[in-house]
């Protein structure tokens, strides 16, 4: 299932807008942007910006709303076609059970600096807080993030296609 290749771009195939999000909300210093532009002939959602850790802060993001929910038992995991600058992202997925802020599964990968598809099994995502189920399985998703966090870097990470196979 296709959940957003930019056919409209800033809206999913369910009508969801994307969101940026910094760690302003919280305190944090880190500073992006998101904008749509074409790399290497395929449209994207373009994420630069300057992640910091400082004040606990470290992270900028993308997320969108699932609407309606995504039942993990329909499919095996996510996968994104991504552009990236040579450093590591997350995925992160929000449940009905992740209900503070600071909850989500997370899937960490290598973004290289080439067109790329990464597949990410819904059995490889890590809680972030021990009051979560350890696993995602069996859960409704409620929304999805592409992340840059966790240390200081400069992000530059192009979203081409985004999907559940």
């Amino acid at each position: 299932m296709i959940l957003d290749k930019l056919n409209n771009p800033n809206l999913t195939n369910q009508s969801q807008q994307w969101k940026f999000i910094t760690d302003q909300v919280m305190g944090g210093i880190s500073t992006g942007k998101v904008k749509v532009e074409n790399i290497n002939g395929i449209k994207c959602y373009r994420m630069t910006g300057k992640v910091s850790t400082k004040n606990n802060g470290g992270f900028i993001q993308i997320r969108a709303k699932l609407n309606p929910e995504i039942d993990t038992k329909d499919y095996e995991g996510i996968y994104i076609n991504v552009y990236g600058n040579d450093k590591n992202y997350n995925l992160h997925l929000r449940t009905g059970l992740t209900l503070a802020p600071w909850q989500y599964y997370s899937y960490t990968f290598f973004s290289k600096k080439n067109w790329d598809e990464i597949r990410a099994p819904f059995s490889k995502f890590k809680k972030s807080n021990f009051y979560q189920p350890k696993s995602i399985l069996g859960q409704n998703l409620k929304s999805v993030g592409l992340v840059a966090a966790f240390d200081n870097f400069k992000s530059d990470i192009c979203l081409g296609e985004i999907g559940f196979y």
